[in-house]
C-alpha cells in the first residue's frame, strides 16, 4: 500500500445497510459471493489496491517502518489516560480475543498490518469514539503504480465518486469493506475509520476461508490476501516476529 494521500473532509456517518435499491443489490450480491466461498473476480485486496491479480506487486515498505509501542489490552488506571497506541493495542487484541475460537489470530499480525498499513496512526489522533482524525484516506486507485479500481460506493467512504481509494487505519478498499466491514465497539454502525471496527474487519478477512493462522502456511496466506507481495508478507512477518520477541520500540 502507498503511504496515505493528504487528508479530506470527513465523510458522513457511514450507513452499514446502504441506501437505495442499487446499493441494497449490490449487498445481495456481495452476500452471495461470499456465501458462494469465492472472492470477486478483481480480487480486491484490502492493502491499498497494490496489487494487480495474478503478479507480485512492486510494493516497497514505508521509509518510516518502525515497531510501533503498541501491546495487548493495556488499561488506564488511576491518574493515566489511554494513550493513541493503548487504544490500538485494545483493539486489536479485542479483535483478536472475538476470533481467537475461529481461527487464532495473533494480535501482532493485526499490529504489524496497521503499522504497514497506517504507520500506527503516527501524525493522527483519535476523537471519543476511537475514529482517526484526520481520516485515513489513500491516493485514488487510477491504475497509475495501483490496480485500476472505478469507484463502487458513490464516493460515501472515500469521497471521491470517480475512483475508489483505500480507507481508514488498515486501508480497506470500499468494495472490500462492503464485504468485511463489521462493527467492532458495538455502536451499530461499521466504519473503517474507526478503529475497533477496522480491526475486527481486517482479522474477519484475514480468517476468511477456514484459515487457522497459527499454522505457518495459513498465516503467510493470509498476509498475501491482504496483499499480494512477497516483500509485504516479509515486512509484516518481520514486525510480527519483533512483536513476539518482546521488541517493542516507539518513534
Amino acid at each position: 500500500m502507498a503511504d496515505p494521500a493528504a487528508p479530506v473532509a470527513p465523510v458522513a456517518p457511514i450507513d452499514p445497510l446502504g441506501s437505495g435499491a442499487g446499493e441494497s443489490l449490490l449487498r445481495l450480491y456481495d452476500v452471495v459471493k461470499v456465501t458462494a466461498g469465492y472472492v470477486a473476480a478483481t480480487r480486491l485486496e484490502p492493502g491499498g489496491g497494490s496489487s494487480r491479480p495474478g503478479r507480485d506487486s512492486a510494493w516497497q515498505p514505508p521509509a518510516d517502518l518502525q515497531t510501533p509501542p503498541v501491546t495487548p489490552g493495556t488499561a488506564a488506571g488511576p491518574g493515566r489516560r489511554m494513550t493513541k497506541y493503548d487504544v490500538l493495542g485494545a483493539a486489536y487484541q479485542k479483535a483478536a480475543d472475538a476470533l481467537a475460537d475461529s481461527c487464532q489470530l495473533p494480535f501482532a499480525v493485526l499490529m504489524a498490518i496497521g503499522e504497514v498499513e497506517s504507520g500506527s496512526l503516527r501524525g493522527r489522533t483519535l476523537d471519543v469514539r476511537h475514529n482517526v482524525v484526520p481520516p485515513i484516506i489513500g491516493p485514488a486507485l487510477t491504475g497509475s503504480g495501483f490496480a485500476a479500481i472505478r469507484d463502487s460506493d458513490r464516493g460515501r467512504l472515500d469521497g471521491d465518486p470517480v475512483w475508489d481509494r483505500a480507507v481508514g487505519p488498515m486501508q480497506f478498499i470500499p468494495g472490500t469493506w462492503r464485504l468485511w466491514g463489521a462493527d467492532g465497539n458495538g455502536d451499530g454502525v461499521a466504519d473503517p475509520q474507526n478503529v475497533e471496527d477496522a480491526a475486527l474487519s481486517a482479522g474477519r478477512y484475514l480468517c476468511a476461508g477456514g484459515r487457522d493462522l497459527a499454522r505457518q502456511a495459513d498465516l503467510e496466506r493470509a498476509i498475501l490476501s491482504y496483499n499480494h507481495s512477497r516483500r509485504y508478507l516479509e515486512t509484516v512477518l518481520d514486525l510480527y516476529d519483533s512483536v513476539m520477541g518482546g521488541a517493542v520500540a516507539g518513534p
